[in-house]
């Protein structure tokens, strides 16, 4: 009897753990207030109990994230079967504040507000603003293409710069006929350049990035049977680095063929085999518009990081609305007494935020010069 009862306890907790951990699937972090006890033994245990409190409270916020449930049996020295079930949390407390404190004749009650969750990349789960600069593309065309195919790079830019405009996430700034030189930006004190002083250099902001687009059209020929194919390459590459420091952040590249003329003994193969521009421009302006799906993707999907800077006792990052921040946003650094500190923005403007930390009694000036990383839409 004793056994039954037992596995239809562990039934039970089973399917309100596997409910526990469905309803909160989509969650990677949550805040949750739990209240914790502990008995007071005499005036010499306080701290104790205290901790004990404290700990009692903590354990449940971590159950509150989800448990794992296991069960199994002990055979006594008398023969007999014992039950045991063993729950353990399924997430871990990442951060944590004390809301109160309360102290009776017999017990220490303490409530706590606790980060809950789990921190690990899962892909781009939201897609977060970021401001792109498109630089001058470089263009390398083969004299021994066909006469018309020397206008064809314009069209692929154009349709890159067009797909990469509509995309939403991107905060995008035209400079297509200004050449990106990185060497001279990272080195030269707009305070003393004459024409920084002057006309103005075109740089890219911190928390922006900085596009330039590689295009290349070569010819290819090769023989099959009696037959000769002719062939335009096309090679899109292009590079993204990090505004101010113009450090490569990624790239993405793309090659395709377009078979463009054919020569063989056979006039009737040869004209069946012949392509006209409009046909081959087309599959490749869909090319174009897919390499820059795979740009604005892989741009809009990367994680937000800055460098804290305490200014007056405020805690402050140079991000704001431009860069996907908004109003609420929470973000991590690394902690020393819990795994991370989380800090939540209070005051977003254009280039730059304010942010409070959830530990009330964490000291500002500690979190100076660290790294911290925003997270996504929770």
């Amino acid at each position: 009897m004793r056994s039954l009862v037992f596995y239809l306890i562990f039934f039970l907790a089973a399917i309100f753990s596997a409910l526990l951990s469905k309803a909160f699937a989509k969650d990677t972090l949550r805040f949750i207030e739990t209240t914790g006890r502990a008995v007071i033994e005499n005036d010499e245990t306080i701290d104790t109990s205290r901790r004990r409190a404290l700990e009692d409270a903590l354990y449940l916020a971590a159950l509150h994230g989800g448990a794992t449930i296991n069960g199994f049996s002990a055979v006594n020295t008398d023969t007999s079967i014992q039950e045991n079930l063993v729950i353990q949390p399924a997430s871990q407390i990442l951060d944590y504040t004390i809301i109160s404190e309360d102290k009776s004749d017999t017990h220490f009650v303490i409530k706590i507000r606790s980060a809950v969750g789990d921190l690990k990349e899962k892909g781009c789960e939201s897609k977060g603003l970021k401001s792109l600069s498109f630089y001058k593309p470089a263009i390398e065309i083969d004299p021994s293409v066909p006469y018309w195919a020397h206008s064809l790079a314009d069209e692929l830019t154009n349709s890159v710069v067009a797909s990469i405009k509509l995309a939403s996430n991107i905060n995008f700034t035209n400079y297509s006929d200004v050449l990106l030189d990185r060497n001279q930006l990272t080195t030269i004190n707009d305070d003393y350049d004459y024409i920084s002083l002057t006309s103005g250099r075109e740089r890219t902001q911190y928390g922006d990035y900085a596009l330039v687009s590689s295009i290349s059209i070569t010819e290819r020929e090769r023989l099959q049977g009696f037959t000769t194919y002719n062939s335009l390459i096309i090679k899109f590459n292009t590079e993204v680095y990090e505004g101010s420091s113009y450090s490569l952040s990624f790239s993405k590249t793309k090659s395709i063929e377009a078979l463009f003329n054919s020569s063989g003994p056979w006039r009737t193969i040869n004209l069946l085999l012949k392509s006209n521009r409009r046909n081959i421009v087309e599959p490749l302006l869909a090319a174009a518009k897919e390499h820059a799906s795979d740009i604005t993707d892989n741009l809009v999907c990367k994680k937000i990081n800055s460098v804290i800077t305490v200014k007056n006792g405020k805690i402050e990052v140079p991000l704001g609305k431009r860069h996907g921040i908004k109003l609420s946003s929470l973000a991590v650094t690394k902690g020393e007494q819990t795994p991370f500190n989380i800090l939540r923005v209070e005051k977003v403007l254009e280039n730059k935020s304010v942010l409070i930390p959830l530990n009330n009694t964490l000291e500002s000036s500690k979190l100076d010069g660290k790294s911290i990383q925003f997270l996504g839409s929770i």
